[in-house]
């Protein structure tokens, strides 16, 4: 009698173990390009297995979200309905609901694979024409159940592109014209963007609009709190240019005061130092390689050289000025406010287009789909 017992459990410890593990090789095989057909079928093969178990409802919804995801759209629906049928997670079943309100009826499957073609050929190929395609798409269909994530990866887009003005303006007319589906995801992704961007009493303005409008409390806290971080950080930049301002002032009389006139002071600082002519074709060389690449960070990085070629410029041309007779420590104080002036000089043109900010939520929210 012990001996069947056993057996039987055995049984059926092998029985509740098998699920789990053809959910794992589904999973691994959902790891790479290359697999993902097989994945999905074997999420489907695991889904359509009888009896159901825990992983039944799980598999549906990771075949429902591969085949989203490769273009297989007709396979998607019919998955997101098998979770609706199953499950009684509130999670999936609110998952599901949303992957079938996003891909609405067969008769958008078109418009889906063009979206999901524009939006990957805006982050990795040509960035204009896809961001003009998304644009052109959204004017078109404008009752595309899907139409708000064309206009966030807009926004998006626009703002890696520099062009930030137009991103605001994209997400501002989107959030205005939302319908209520749509209303906080975009409202948060406009507050989000409006905060990088220094509109800070647009973000604030609209941060009340969706407290008023019963939007998620916990993500409007977070902005809250990003919201008076911005502010923070505004004093901390005017601070930095009122520091680069007295470096400049200090440096201009100090030089004046080495050469013994306004007009000598301006030769010396025409006559470039050794250490600019070394500099400038380095510079010129890691310039030229940012702008191959996106033109956001490109501009962040020029930023970064100007200011330490300037600060290196006038640095030597004051230790020129002085020919041999600077002291020990008066090279060390200039040596420290040159490198002062060059940390001011790279925090603001991180800052100017907040890539710190737009990393960060990159992070925390992915990319933009």
């Amino acid at each position: 009698m012990i001996r069947v017992v056993v057996a039987l459990c055995v049984l059926v410890g092998s029985a509740s173990a098998a699920p789990e593990d053809d959910y794992q090789a589904a999973s691994k095989l959902a790891g790479s390009p290359t697999t993902v057909p097989q994945a999905i079928a074997a999420f489907e093969q695991l889904g359509a297995a009888r009896p159901v178990s825990a992983w039944t409802d799980n598999a549906w919804s990771e075949a429902a979200r591969l085949a989203e995801r490769i273009g297989e759209l007709a396979r998607a629906r019919h998955a997101y309905e098998q979770v609706l049928a199953i499950t009684s997670d509130r999670a999936l079943r609110e998952r599901a609901r949303g992957g079938l309100a996003r891909l609405g009826g067969a008769r958008w499957d078109e418009v889906k694979r063009a979206h999901a073609k524009w939006l990957a050929e805006s982050l990795s190929g040509n960035p204009q024409e896809a961001l003009g395609q998304l644009e052109r798409l959204a004017a078109e269909h404008p009752d595309y159940p899907d139409r708000a994530a064309i206009q966030l990866a807009i926004a998006h887009g626009r703002e890696l592109e520099g062009e930030a003005a137009r991103a605001i303006e994209v997400l501002r007319d989107a959030f205005a014209n939302a319908e209520v589906q749509d209303r906080s995801r975009l409202g948060f992704a406009f507050v989000r963007l409006a905060t990088r961007r220094g509109f800070l009493d647009d973000a604030r303005t609209t941060l009340d609009r969706l407290t008023a409008g019963g939007a998620d409390r916990g993500v409007i806290a977070k902005l809250r709190a990003r919201l008076d971080t911005a502010e923070h950080r505004a004093w901390w930049r005017r601070g930095m240019w009122l520091g680069l301002a007295g470096f400049a002032a200090l440096a201009v009389w100090l030089l004046r005061r080495d050469t013994g006139s306004w007009r000598a002071a301006g030769k010396q600082l025409l006559r470039p130092p050794g250490e600019v002519i070394f500099l400038l074709p380095i510079a010129g060389v890691i310039a030229a390689v940012a702008f191959t690449g996106n033109p956001l960070f490109a501009r962040a990085v020029l930023g970064i050289l100007g200011g330490g070629v300037i600060a290196a410029w006038i640095s030597g041309a004051l230790f020129d000025a002085r020919r041999g007779r600077i002291g020990a420590g008066r090279a060390l104080v200039q040596a420290v406010l040159t490198v002062a002036a060059i940390g001011c000089a790279t925090y603001l043109a991180i800052d100017r287009d907040r890539l710190l900010d737009l990393v960060e939520e990159t992070v925390e929210h992915g990319p933009t789909r």
